[in-house]
């Protein structure tokens, strides 16, 4: 399990460059909720908001929906709409909007969860804002996860790596983010689950890149 998780890791370190970034720490709370429509199809929403400048500072809320569909054990199909609202520098809250399509393989290796998903997430300032358009983004993310329960307790913990790869005005593809995070869940019931996380963000190829260090509370619920 560690060779392919190493050369993972060093493949997408090595295809970006680490220029001087600013640093901020940050949190963040998400809630989710899931419900099984068949044993294939899942429809969920999640609730999160971020606060900034040593998390004193709220930044954004993001409210997202989205459904899912199991093709096999192995690949799950999903997609979403995501609204986001997010504070200026003057204090003022704007609309943006995000929708989303997933492709996850997974595979169970002697009790390790394996995923691998690629999303193409296309971002717009407004609802069928055509004059806009040339703001729109499109932006490729792939991730990488394992996961682990530990047998015989209601802990378990997980760890990702993703790469984000947005276009240029030049229509030049480039990596423009990497997030690495590692945390550990707790599962009180069949239906509920708490985690935290720490997340470690780098941003490149865009203005001002920052570095983000995040710690994150969530709550999931199933039924």
């Amino acid at each position: 399990l560690k060779y392919p998780l190493s050369l993972f890791l060093l493949f997408f370190v090595a295809v970006v460059n680490l220029p001087r970034k600013d640093k901020d720490f940050q949190s963040w709370w998400a809630l989710e909720r899931n419900k099984n429509n068949s044993r294939k199809r899942d429809l969920n929403g999640e609730l999160e908001q971020r606060f900034k400048n040593n998390s004193l500072q709220y930044s954004r809320t993001l409210l997202t929906l989205g459904a899912s569909y199991d093709f096999s054990d192995y690949f799950r199909l999903a997609g979403g709409m995501r609204t986001v609202f997010v504070m200026d520098g003057e204090q003022q809250l704007h609309t943006r909007f995000r929708i989303h399509m997933d492709g996850t393989g997974s595979y169970d290796l002697s009790g390790f969860d394996l995923s691998l998903r690629i999303r193409l997430q296309y971002g717009f300032e407004e609802l069928l804002g055509l004059r806009y358009l040339r703001f729109n983004k499109l932006v490729n993310r792939n991730r990488l996860k394992v996961a682990h329960h530990i047998y015989g307790t209601r802990f378990g913990w997980f760890a990702t790596v993703e790469s984000w790869h947005g276009s240029t005005i030049e229509s030049q593809l480039l990596t423009i983010a990497m997030r690495y995070s590692v945390g550990a869940r707790f599962s009180p019931s069949f239906t509920s689950r708490f985690s935290l996380r720490y997340i470690l963000e780098d941003e490149f190829n865009v203005i001002n890149p920052q570095q983000l260090h995040v710690v994150v509370l969530g709550y999931s619920y199933r039924f």
